[in-house]
């Protein structure tokens, strides 16, 4: 069933059980010297149930009309129909509705309105009764107008609470997104690492083949043997990059492994301390590093030595590559400036420079 639907009939069920039942009070006598009621007396109860109807929209007015029918009914002369409990559905519904000054407001009229017609008006009546009916009036006008302000509270936190794990759920999604992107970046970072190092190792090794085709034969066949490896590294390391988006996380390769897998280039490793985990961003940023480094060595320097320190400081890690290359003047291209970039986003430094009188050195330091 629609809302709207919903809410209409939930009204008109009240405004019929809230009208059918000040009929039947109008219907019993209370009072023998008071005039039977007439077609008008019910008239007036049942127009004081179908304000309801209107009572979400407006439920002040239907708390104040209720009140002039009520009004309007004592002084047409009709038997007593109680002071408070004909307009307790239009107190609670303004309670509810937020008005509750309103209401009580209005309840404390009638109940000092009723008390002084009673002292002034009705003189030859119990005072123990009166003092009854006033207390239950008060009780009862108390009792509806904090049911209303209870349920409206209720309903206010209720939505607090709605309204909070939206948040949660829409931080919680907007977490999950940059989290994604974050991957993502991650991989786009690795498959162009592994795609510029390993397309720069089969360079090197295609032009030492092309030099030694017609001289030796040996040496063909070793530097071809060293791209169909090169080629397999590759491939097996973009199947298990791009893998990890299905299968989850899969354990990245050791610096180890990078050193040992650069051809035509002899590499020797240092490292001191202890090491980061390998999964973590630190360990990340040491093989972009590293394998970037190498693969500049590969490409620009020309030298067949190279050496890799790394260093794990307490508060963070030093990588060293250097080699006994040409040197001299370099310029800092796409893979340069990327790595730079990556060592800026996690606090790392990059400083490029000549090593000694030939060769080029990078640093890099790493916070941990």
């Amino acid at each position: 069933m629609e809302p709207d639907r919903r809410r209409w009939l939930t009204d008109a069920l009240a405004a019929i059980i809230v009208a059918g039942a000040l009929c039947l009070r109008v219907a019993t006598p209370w009072e023998a010297a008071a005039p039977p009621p007439d077609l008008r007396a019910f008239a007036l109860m049942i127009l004081m149930g179908a304000l309801l109807l209107v009572r979400r929209r407006y439920p002040l007015g239907v708390l104040l009309a209720s009140v002039a029918i009520l009004l309007s009914y004592y002084a047409l002369g009709y038997g007593a129909v109680g002071a408070v409990w004909p307009v307790a559905p239009a107190l609670f519904n303004a309670a509810l509705y937020g008005e509750v000054t309103a209401a009580s407001i209005s309840a404390g009229a009638i109940v000092l309105g009723s008390t002084a017609w009673r002292v002034f008006f009705e003189p030859e009546g119990n005072t123990l009764a009166v003092i009854s009916d006033v207390l239950t009036e008060v009780f009862v006008s108390i009792t509806v107008i904090l049911s209303g302000a209870m349920v409206l509270n209720h309903r206010r936190l209720q939505a607090e609470v709605e309204a909070r794990e939206k948040a949660i759920a829409a931080e919680r999604d907007a977490v999950a997104r940059i989290r994604l992107t974050e991957q993502r970046l991650h991989i786009a970072r690795e498959i162009h690492d592994i795609v510029a190092h390993s397309l720069a190792a089969i360079g090197v090794q295609a032009r030492v083949a092309e030099e030694a085709l017609d001289s030796d034969t040996t040496e063909v066949k070793r530097s071809l043997r060293n791209i169909i490896t090169t080629t397999s590294d590759a491939i097996s390391q973009l199947r298990e990059t791009v893998g990890g988006l299905r299968s989850g996380p899969t354990r990245p390769p050791t610096i180890e492994s990078l050193v040992a897998a650069i051809p035509g280039v002899e590499v020797d490793l240092e490292v001191e301390g202890e090491p980061t985990p390998a999964d973590s961003e630190v360990e990340s940023v040491i093989r972009a590093v590293v394998r970037e480094a190498l693969t500049n060595v590969v490409r620009h320097s020309g030298a067949d030595h190279a050496r890799v320190a790394i260093a794990y400081e307490p508060s963070s890690v030093r990588v060293v590559v250097a080699d006994r290359g040409k040197g001299g003047h370099f310029t800092e291209g796409h893979g340069l400036a990327g790595m730079r970039e990556r060592l800026q986003s996690v606090g790392g430094e990059l400083v490029l420079g000549p090593n000694g009188e030939s060769g080029f050195k990078l640093e890099a330091t790493i916070p941990r």
